[in-house]
C-alpha cells in the first residue's frame, strides 16, 4: 500500500522545505510514499475555497481504493506508538492507497468530510499549517522507525 500526505495550501518557507525533504527521504527508506502540496484556490471566499477543493479532493480519492484520514482538529488525538499501530493496521487493509490529508485554512467541506474513513488530531493547539504538515511527515516517519523496533523512538 503506498501512503499519501496531501496538503492544501502554498509551498513552504525554505527553513520548513529543508524538513519536508529530509523526513520524505527518510520515510521512502520504510514505504512507498508520496507528498504534494496543493495550490491553494485564488478565492478570499469561504465556500468557493472549501467547494474547489472537495471538487480536486474528491476526484482524487478512488472509492474503494483508498483509505481517506482528514487531518483535523476534531479528530482523535494519539500517541507516537498508537499512531503507529494504527499506520500498520491501516496499511494492512484491502485499500491500495491510504492518504492523510491536512485542509486549507478553512478547513474541509461536508463532502470531504462525508467522504473520508477517519479524522485525526495532531494538536489541541491552532498550529500554522508549514508546522502541521512537517509534524505529520516527522510522524510518519517516526511510526516507521517504532514499527521496526529502531532506536529513534525513545519510550
Amino acid at each position: 500500500m503506498k501512503v499519501h500526505l496531501w496538503a492544501m495550501g502554498a509551498s513552504s518557507d525554505a527553513w520548513v522545505t529543508e524538513g519536508e525533504d529530509l523526513y520524505r527521504k527518510r520515510i521512502d527508506r520504510y514505504l512507498p510514499f508520496e507528498y504534494k502540496c496543493i495550490q491553494p484556490s485564488k478565492s478570499n471566499q469561504k465556500n468557493v475555497v472549501l467547494a474547489e477543493e472537495a471538487k480536486w479532493l474528491l476526484q482524487q480519492f478512488d472509492a474503494s481504493a483508498s483509505r481517506v484520514i482528514l487531518l483535523d482538529e476534531k479528530g482523535p488525538q494519539l500517541t507516537s506508538v498508537n499512531f503507529a499501530t494504527k499506520l500498520e493496521t491501516w496499511r494492512q487493509g484491502s485499500h491500495k492507497r491510504l492518504i492523510f490529508v491536512i485542509g486549507s485554512a478553512y478547513g474541509f467541506d461536508q463532502k470531504v468530510y462525508d467522504r473520508s474513513d477517519g479524522l485525526l488530531g495532531i494538536s489541541a493547539m491552532t498550529l500554522p499549517h508549514q508546522l502541521c504538515r512537517l509534524m505529520m511527515l516527522e510522524q510518519i516517519y517516526r511510526a516507521c522507525t517504532i514499527l521496526r523496533g529502531e532506536s529513534y523512538h525513545h519510550a
